[in-house]
């Protein structure tokens, strides 16, 4: 088995931070980025390394959104004058959310193995990179409502799930399905971005602690390189939710669609 060199582990850390939450689909870049790169990890081995990139997201989104977390759940089950939601509204939404992940974990669960095989195939990966760019395109028709934490319903909840649910193939970017489901829905764009977030929280963190067990397939000089590459994907990831939200609040979303049918392309005349 190749070792991990620092140089690959931090650049994946570097493409996982930038592509977790920007909706270019952080799986489809680390299968092109692998096979192009040629790292050739055993499968077990690739898997885990790739879950400590994710988890170093999860960080990421915990850290960026721990006001609004702590408040709703502070609303939530310790009655906070301060919140923005009452404790009932709170509640309710928590379910939302929920709500909102149980399709991603009766997918993922199902059908695990097959995923994963997926993993292992870049032009999966580039056709679904064009998929993603055309649901992120059609966004520019979409027009922005009212439909924010305080009137969100259930079914809305659910089909934006069901949206995170088809991002587990390669390809498919979950915060660019999730948000571009959102934005059909006519969320707010700053809310759109915000259940997205949140609804990656449980996904993320579900998938970490389903393939905690393939950390034991590290070899020593692997640690340590993974390491530096978590970290690296905690900054970026930190970074580019901030910038991402700016970019949604203004609706420039569609833009990102532009950049994945080029990668896409591009990925499919080099394969």
């Amino acid at each position: 088995m190749e070792s991990l060199s620092l140089f690959k582990a931090l650049f994946l850390g570097f493409l996982q931070g930038a592509t977790e939450f920007l909706p270019v689909s952080s799986s489809g870049h680390l299968v092109l980025a692998q096979h192009f790169l040629g790292l050739t990890l055993e499968g077990q081995s690739l898997l885990a390394f790739d879950v400590c990139l994710h988890f170093g997201t999860l960080l990421a989104v915990l850290a960026y959104f721990w006001r609004d977390l702590s408040a709703l759940f502070l609303s939530a089950f310790a009655s906070s004058q301060k919140a923005e939601l009452s404790p009932r509204e709170s509640r309710t939404f928590i379910g939302m959310v929920v709500l909102g992940t149980i399709p991603a974990v009766i997918i993922g669960l199902g059908f695990k193995d097959f995923f994963e095989q997926l993993t292992h195939e870049p032009k999966v990966a580039a056709v679904m990179l064009l998929i993603t760019g055309t649901l992120l395109l059609a966004t520019h028709f979409a027009k922005q409502e009212r439909i924010g934490m305080k009137n969100l319903k259930a079914w809305q909840a659910f089909v934006v799930g069901v949206f995170q649910a088809i991002a587990i193939l390669p390809g498919i970017s979950r915060s660019g399905t999730t948000i571009a489901a959102a934005l059909y829905l006519k969320f707010n764009r700053d809310f759109a971005a915000k259940f997205s977030f949140f609804l990656a929280i449980p996904a993320i963190a579900g998938a970490t602690i389903l393939s905690i067990d393939d950390l034991k397939h590290f070899s020593g000089d692997m640690l340590f390189a993974t390491a530096l590459g978590t970290l690296v994907s905690f900054l970026v990831g930190y970074a580019c939710i901030k910038w991402l939200m700016r970019i949604i609040r203004k609706g420039k979303i569609a833009w990102f669609g532009v950049y994945c049918w080029a990668v896409g392309i591009v990925a499919l005349l080099c394969l």
